[in-house]
């Protein structure tokens, strides 16, 4: 595909008392962009002062309770082919933000209107809570323009389906404000907004949703379950089988927020899930969400199914639109399975599940724990021929290092003749410092287990 020089980025975001974020929100598209629009809706901080002194273009603009208001002010300042428009909670990683240029350049003199990407949400510590997928880099055009009061989305003035070109593999956005006290500061707002929304269009089935996921973080959960059902009743016929958040998404909230509540729910989480995955088949968190439910039943066998079933249905279908939580807990899923083989006496289909996450990442302790236990169950298989194979496949027992780990594991599952065998390989000098080590290990979280009970 022929590469077009001219086609530039603007990148634009609104905000309001982002002084924390600000630098970070601009760093990643400095020298990258062609040009940076700051849209300032009251800030009493120095979010301006910085953005200004990044260089950015900052334009005031009074707030009117209407996300869509502001987002379509700061495009109208915009001057370049293409819009890159994240939030101050948002950023490419500049690895992926040095491909932008490239990707609008190949996309110009086509039909595609905007990039989809993933979008990750991570918590305060970093973590993966969940992968989506988003267009927030698409076309500088006049009849573009974003709608909706608050979760506002891009739509053409005569009503066009946006077409976008995939890069979700590609590309990723990482969102960090749906963690903790972040989000809890914006709940009061978006309930108001959207109480708004509904009272012009009570039928609306995006804000029901919407309402629905506020209400089930306030721990509101039968409000939660109301609006979350009337929002499934509401969406058109059309669209029923679009994969999206305001759509299989919202079946999702609800088969969650059922798993969640008290009492014997099982026959509501059962129908809600049988509903959910005939209308959306492709969605694998769905057979998830009911693998982690039967496994917190007990019932491994019919957890085991529905585990199987959800990492088959994401590597058939991929994650674009759907899979959010599967696709950033696969390890944690495949771990579970792996627990269930064991207990429904699958020797086999643990070690299965095991020995494939060890081949991606041999340092994870609670699964090797899982295989050796699988192992110690397996009479037939002596100890040393376990050493042998976890040698031969993903530890080197010349370091200490992966010596001290399996001797760790073994421990962990009470595998007593592979902890013997194990603690052979270590000379004198070192099982006396191993010894001290394990000792001061176990002091320490005997006194952290006081401390917890104080």
């Amino acid at each position: 595909m022929k590469k077009q020089s001219g086609a530039r980025i603007s990148q634009c975001m609104i905000v309001k008392n982002e002084e924390e974020h600000i630098a970070g929100a601009l760093s990643w598209g400095a020298g990258i962009v062609s040009e940076q629009i700051v849209v300032d809706t009251g800030s009493t901080d120095r979010t301006a002062e910085i953005a200004r002194r990044m260089g950015a273009k900052v334009f005031r603009f009074e707030w009117i309770d209407d996300f869509s208001a502001a987002k379509n002010y700061a495009l109208s300042k915009a001057k370049y082919d293409w819009i890159a428009f994240l939030d101050a909670d948002e950023y490419f990683l500049r690895e992926d933000a040095q491909k932008l240029p490239a990707y609008v350049s190949e996309l110009q003199d086509t039909s595609c209107d905007g990039i989809q990407t993933a979008w990750v949400n991570v918590d305060a510590e970093g973590k993966v809570m969940s992968v989506l997928t988003q267009i927030r880099v698409f076309r500088n055009r006049p009849d573009l323009r974003y709608e909706g009061r608050i979760h506002e989305y891009l739509a053409y003035a005569d009503g066009r389906i946006m077409e976008a070109a995939d890069a979700v593999h590609e590309l990723s956005i990482f969102h960090t404000g749906y963690s903790g006290e972040t989000h809890q500061k914006k709940t009061g707002r978006n309930l108001r907004l959207i109480q708004k929304e509904l009272e012009q269009h009570p039928g609306d089935y995006r804000m029901l949703g919407y309402l629905g996921k506020e209400y089930m973080r306030m721990r509101e959960y039968e409000k939660a379950e109301e609006a979350f059902r009337g929002a499934l009743f509401h969406i058109p016929e059309e669209r029923r089988r679009d994969y999206n958040g305001t759509t299989s998404e919202i079946a999702l909230r609800l088969l969650v927020l059922l798993t969640m509540l008290p009492g014997n729910q099982e026959q509501a989480v059962r129908e809600a899930y049988g509903q959910a995955a005939a209308c959306w088949p492709e969605e694998a968190d769905y057979d998830y969400t009911m693998g982690k439910y039967l496994a917190s039943k007990k019932n491994y066998q019919e957890a085991a199914e529905h585990l199987r079933r959800a990492l088959g249905i994401l590597e058939q279908y991929g994650y674009r639109e759907k899979s959010m939580l599967l696709s950033a807990e696969v390890p944690k899923a495949c771990e579970l399975l792996a627990v269930c083989c064991y207990n429904i006496g699958d020797l086999a289909g643990c070690v299965n599940c095991t020995t494939s996450m060890l081949k991606e990442n041999p340092y994870l302790m609670s699964t090797l724990t899982v295989l050796l236990l699988a192992f110690r169950r397996d009479t037939a298989t002596a100890a040393e021929a376990v050493s042998a194979f976890l040698g031969r496949s993903f530890y080197d027992f010349r370091t200490l290092k992966d010596r001290l780990f399996v001797l760790r594991a073994a421990m962990a599952a009470d595998y007593e003749a592979l902890t013997a065998v194990m603690r052979a390989m270590f000379t004198d000098q070192e099982l006396a410092a191993v010894e001290q080590g394990l000792r001061v290990g176990a002091g320490s979280e005997e006194s952290g287990e006081k401390e917890e009970r104080r």
